[in-house]
């Protein structure tokens, strides 16, 4: 029989059979009048009515009293139960058994309310399947496996165990930051883009703040790939234009970039290259995929927007036994290895880090410093000998003198004096170590961060 694959993830769920996605839905709900209404139609009036849209029952999902997050209803469980119903009712056939594809961050509990919804509207589901392995198509020998994913609340990286099968394993995740944090942090750029150069602020009124967040996925999608764009946005009868820099985007999400990397390195495995599998709702983000190839070896491995339930169709069909749900976290491989060949339509090869010789300069807050032979010291306090950089920021695991940079045999040498360590690359590094152009250093926590880069032979002439 023909399997359904139903993707519990609130940045989208989706729905899909045979290759074809048959319903999608991003996961907010708008109560209204005794009503529940779900998907895009909530979300384009969570500006709007506030009080009366929910986006976080799926990540809260419980029977428990005051977990709706929003006036009118009571548990999550009743949000979420609306919103697979109405998914549901857009399935002609219904006769397919189903498998769920389910966060890796669910609790044994969750999971059971999840089952509990699903019998309620009569959706008859053979199993559930973890999203980590769902994606992963073929092994990596010789490295390390991990899957970087994103919903409405919350990112997470999953490190995969890698034999004759692929298995998830215990994720990290960060709660209270997904798309909707990263979202905010646009459209809080934006607004202030358009009162320095219109006066107009977006954000004063419901219906315009409402408007900058309809607007985003396109604005981002256009500046995606150009410096420089124009954006305008309608107020009755005026319309107001700005011109946006790609790089003041950046800028705005480069704490939340930042603490991507960070979450992935804190799974690495010492000494092992890496291969990252990064969800398409984080991998459409700008810039995003050029700030995770700060990751010293690593492989970065855009995913498609279905490659969820696509994968978790190309398996073999998930049977229950005995009328018991099983959670799959070990799966099949679908393909062999193929070192860095990539052959399936779902995944793309963004990139492989390679790092050019040539070293000169060190990047600190816009400003370039030379290396040279005498050696540049970083640290909280002024070296009276030589050539500084003083940290700014209160960062805890910084030491006065934390490290110093020097130019030897043509290379840029990084020697670590403190006992916190230094990191480059979100790896820690030996008591010395060679450096390269776009490595980056961190020192201290959250830290602050300098870039290797090389300004040529003609610097400077």
């Amino acid at each position: 029989m023909a399997m359904l694959a139903i993707d519990i993830n609130d940045a989208s769920l989706v729905v899909a059979r045979e290759g074809e996605v048959l319903a999608r839905e991003p996961g907010y709900a708008l109560v209204e009048n005794g009503r529940i209404v779900t998907g895009t139609e909530a979300l384009r009036q969570a500006r709007v009515k506030p009080r009366q849209v929910s986006s976080r029952y799926w990540t809260n999902l419980s029977v428990n009293s005051n977990t709706a997050g929003v006036e009118g209803v009571d548990s999550a469980s009743e949000l979420a139960h609306a919103q697979l119903k109405t998914l549901w009712a857009q399935i002609a056939d219904k006769t397919h058994d189903v498998v769920l594809i389910v966060p890796n961050h669910y609790t044994r509990e969750q999971l059971g309310v999840l089952l509990g919804l699903t019998q309620e509207i009569g959706i008859q589901v053979n199993g559930m399947l973890s999203s980590a392995a769902a994606v992963s198509a073929r092994p990596y020998p010789g490295r390390q496996l991990v899957h970087l994913d994103v919903g409405l609340h919350r990112v997470s990286v999953t490190p995969l165990e890698q034999s004759d099968s692929v298995m998830a394993l215990q994720e990290v995740g960060l709660e209270d930051t997904g798309l909707t944090s990263v979202m905010d942090l646009w459209a809080q750029r934006f607004s202030e883009l358009f009162v320095l150069a219109t006066r107009f602020d977006p954000l004063h009124q419901a219906d315009t703040e409402q408007l900058i967040y309809d607007y985003l996925p396109d604005w981002l999608q256009s500046i995606q790939d150009k410096d420089v764009c124009e954006f305008e946005l309608k107020h009755y009868q005026d319309i107001h234009r700005i011109e946006v820099r790609r790089e003041q985007l950046l800028a705005a999400a480069s704490g939340f970039y930042r603490a991507l990397v960070q979450l992935v390195a804190q799974v690495r495995q010492g000494g092992a290259g890496l291969v990252v599998q990064v969800s398409h709702h984080l991998g459409s983000l700008p810039g995003l995929m050029t700030e995770l190839q700060r990751l010293d070896d690593a492989l970065v491995l855009g995913l498609g927007p279905d490659a969820t339930v696509m994968g978790a169709l190309a398996m073999p069909a998930v049977e229950s036994k005995s009328g018991r749900v099983k959670l799959l976290k070990r799966v099949p491989w679908r393909e062999q290895a193929q070192g860095q060949v990539m052959a399936d339509k779902n995944v793309f090869q963004v990139s492989e880090k390679t790092l050019d010789v040539g070293s000169s300069h060190v990047v600190y807050r816009g400003i370039a410093y030379p290396v040279g032979t005498e050696g540049l010291s970083i640290g909280r306090t002024k070296d009276k000998e030589r050539h500084s950089i003083v940290l700014e920021g209160d960062h805890s695991g910084v030491s006065g003198s934390h490290c110093e940079l020097v130019l030897r045999d043509g290379e840029v040498k990084l020697i670590d004096h403190s006992r916190h360590g230094t990191f480059v690359n979100e790896k820690r590094v030996p008591a010395e170590t060679t450096l390269h152009p776009a490595d980056v250093i961190r020192i201290g926590s959250p830290g602050e961060e300098l870039r290797i880069i090389s300004l040529g032979k003609d610097y400077g002439s």
